[in-house]
């Protein structure tokens, strides 16, 4: 128990001290005279001393019990005011959750201030001899202070954290501090005792921190390169959960796509609110990109509890933009700074190069003849495309043959539709992949000629795309028809109004399977729910996406097959498929702040502050991006860096959910926080309670006092009336009352 007032709390304990010294002052006679009927008093005396001797301590004990109970309430006792107030310990190791969210804006501080000042008040009552060490808990969890007791350093080290765009790894940053206490131990001295350990976590514990599903104590794959630390021996500890759920205006996500005439950029942002309280208000939002016009800033305008809204832009070119190193530009969309600001920006890249080649590879035939059903797939592709000759609307194709497909081939395309996909060999499948995975579209269709597809077990693999197909295409005696409502793929976002009113008219008959896509993954669906059009990103060997997309069709644009290819959806379909196709494959050019880049081969990244990050042999980044922005290599290539909107997350997490958390290592105990005001009042309920029982013990115990001391006392009314045994059994004499025998002695002089 802790005190309020603790000089106070001395004070009454000092104040014991009181009665007990003026009893033992007042014990003090003078010189006894004899006398002769005093000798009658003395066996009196002793024979009730006994009893004398009771009565004096109790009143002495009800005295001090008095004092000390009021000076205790007066001192106002705390159950919990501090976590280490109450306990001696060797070593402390503190987690600071320095976060995305703990730069949120509380009052004329941020939460990571008001975190360091809980640090602070916790560490200052530790003893001399105890270490504290420090991890923090944002991106890559680290130690910055191995433990030492070192006041100038915990405090030099408290006061450099400072708050991260990364989010918290709460989990991992626990795992260091597990292995802290091996570096304290080694680095620190033995002087025979057992060290208790103990682990302060110092975070807001928001969901953006205290993610869905996360449990500690349950070993990773990597728990075999960790130390052996006994979690039942340490002792874990947090403060209070935040309990605001301020209001936070964020971007989610942001699309920017070249338009067809090459001469602009349509940006799309979709905008979140988060926060207990969505009244009525207004954002503003920014848009701009090197090289192009800055439009004026749009308004969003949000009705009460709307949390989403959607503001579109067109910045429209203002130089050219020929140069392949200059053609990838980085779109940035910002709103008006608000309770956190890490959530205000976002990053795009966008390909705005004018000129797009297309390969077709495939048999070519010719529209000349009037036999329309024999019109091969590549030759209505190549129409659709390029409607008229050579290039239309930025776009340029040219015909390979299946048989001269390489490398050489590919190169300088920048998408391939593969008309026939039977007739590839292996060498011309591995060539195939490479460009997929060098950030390239590929379109594969059925091959027309035949129901048989076996190529599907062969080709695929070597793309890097997990989807699989039939091996052999089925016909349908009723044709099958397009779903009125279609999937919501961005990859036909520009068509978006007019699609229900371009896929009612299409009729497919031969249709081949396609199995192993994701719902997000489907382009066009059939009535049933099938793919007509599914689209993939090639994975790597860990799972993970690459650049590059391949779009797969489940019916060949032959009219044996569809009648797409004589219906209106035919041209934008393809168009948009190598226009949006081409922005996918380089948006995979896009990384989460905390998370690994992937880029150019053995590059160098850098952003607009000179910070900088190094690709492998393998394209993957040594270090995880620190901050969103556009990093951008030497060769041109460019990412975008941008916050993922559930690591900024500000609802708060309810002190059960906490500790459910740390359930499995033992539990938490958890502090009372100055921020958190139900918690505060039921801690001064608590303190209140305290007091007034202590105020009601002392006056208790001091009206018992008067009344004992009064029936204790000689000259009481009681005593004075009734003979003294003990008087009466010595000399065997007559009893008379005391009271008339002090008045005889008084009269004779007192005993002269």
């Amino acid at each position: 128990m802790t005190f309020l007032h603790p000089t106070l709390a001395m004070a009454a304990l000092g104040a014991v001290s009181l009665p007990i010294i003026i009893h033992f002052l007042f014990r003090r006679r003078r010189v006894p005279v004899d006398w002769a009927a005093m000798e009658l008093l003395r066996e009196a005396v002793r024979r009730t001393n006994r009893r004398l001797r009771l009565e004096q301590w109790l009143l002495l004990a009800l005295r001090c019990l008095a004092v000390l109970a009021a000076g205790l309430a007066i001192a106002v006792p705390l159950a919990d005011r501090a976590l280490i107030d109450s306990i001696a310990s060797r070593t402390w190791i503190v987690v600071i959750d320095n976060g995305a969210t703990s730069a949120l804006k509380t009052g004329s501080s941020d939460e990571l201030g008001r975190l360091r000042d809980e640090v602070r008040q916790a560490i200052t009552a530790r003893g001399p001899s105890d270490r504290i060490g420090i991890v923090t808990a944002a991106g890559q969890p680290t130690l910055v202070l191995t433990p030492t007791n070192d006041a100038q350093a915990i405090e030099q080290a408290i006061a450099r954290i400072e708050s991260r765009q990364t989010p918290s790894d709460l989990k991992g940053a626990i795992e260091l501090a597990n292995t802290a206490f091996i570096v304290g131990v080694e680095g620190g001295s033995d002087d025979g005792r057992d060290e208790a350990r103990r682990i302060l976590i110092a975070s807001g514990f928001r969901r953006a921190s205290l993610t869905e599903g996360l449990v500690l104590g349950v070993r990773s794959t990597n728990d075999s390169e960790t130390p052996d630390v006994n979690s039942t021996s340490v002792e874990y500890l947090a403060v209070a959960p935040a309990t605001d759920a301020p209001t936070d205006v964020r971007i989610d996500r942001i699309e920017a796509r070249p338009m067809p005439n090459g001469g602009s950029i349509s940006v799309r942002a979709i905008v979140l609110r988060e926060g207990a309280n969505l009244f009525a208000a207004e954002t503003r939002a920014r848009a701009t990109c090197d090289g192009f016009s800055t439009p004026p800033p749009r308004t969003i305008r949000w009705e009460s509890g709307q949390s989403e809204a959607v503001v579109e832009f067109q910045l429209a070119t203002t130089e050219v933009l020929d140069d392949a190193r200059s053609r990838r530009r980085g779109v940035v969309v910002a709103l008006d700074d608000d309770t956190l600001a890490v959530g205000n920006s976002a990053y795009a890249i966008v390909d705005v190069r004018r000129e797009i080649e297309v390969g077709i590879i495939g048999r070519r035939g010719s529209l000349d003849g009037a036999d329309l059903e024999k019109v091969p797939a590549s030759l209505w592709i190549s129409r659709a495309i390029a409607p008229g000759s050579g290039l239309s609307g930025g776009l340029r194709v040219r015909d390979i043959d299946p048989s001269t497909c390489d490398s050489r081939a590919l190169l300088g395309l920048d998408a391939v539709v593969v008309a026939r996909p039977d007739l590839f060999s292996q060498s011309a499948g591995d060539a195939l992949g490479l460009f997929l995975r060098n950030g390239g579209v590929v379109i594969l269709l059925p091959a027309g000629e035949s129901l048989a597809q076996a190529w599907g077990g062969s080709l695929l693999p070597r793309l890097g795309i997990s989807a699989r197909i039939g091996t052999e295409a089925s016909v349908v005696e009723t044709p099958l028809r397009l779903a009125e409502e279609q999937p919501q793929s961005m990859l036909l976002d520009a068509v978006r109004p007019e699609l229900a009113a371009l896929v009612a008219p299409i009729e497919v008959t031969r249709i081949l399977s396609i199995d192993e896509v994701a719902s997000g993954e489907v382009v066009l669906a059939f009535a049933d729910g099938s793919p007509f059009v599914a689209a993939q990103a090639p994975k790597s060997i860990d799972g993970t996406d690459q650049r590059g997309l391949a779009v797969i069709f489940a019916s060949t644009p032959e009219l044996p097959w569809t009648n797409l290819p004589v219906k209106p959806l035919m041209v934008p379909l393809f168009q948009e498929l190598i226009r949006a196709g081409l922005q996918f494959a380089a948006g995979r050019d896009e990384v989460a702040v905390g998370e690994r880049m992937r880029g150019s081969v053995s590059a160098v990244f850098r952003n607009t502050d000179g910070e900088s990050v190094i690709t492998g042999i393998d394209g993957l980044s040594t270090e995880i991006i620190s901050k969103a922005g556009i990093w951008r290599a030497d060769d041109g290539n460019a990412v975008a860096a941008n916050v993922r909107a559930p690591t900024i997350a500000l609802s708060p997490t309810s002190i059960e959910s906490l500790r459910s958390v740390f359930a499995p290592v033992g539990g938490v105990r958890v502090a009372s926080s100055d921020n958190d005001e139900n918690l505060q009042v039921a801690q001064r309920s608590a303190t209140d309670e305290m007091s007034f029982v202590l105020l009601v013990v002392a006056l208790v115990t001091l009206l018992i006092e008067g009344v004992l001391s009064r029936v204790f006392s000689h000259a009481s009314v009681r005593r004075a009336g009734r003979s003294d045994i003990g008087i009466s059994t010595v000399g065997r004499v007559r009893a008379r009352p005391l009271g008339r025998l002090r008045e005889e002695a008084v009269g004779t002089g007192g005993g002269a």
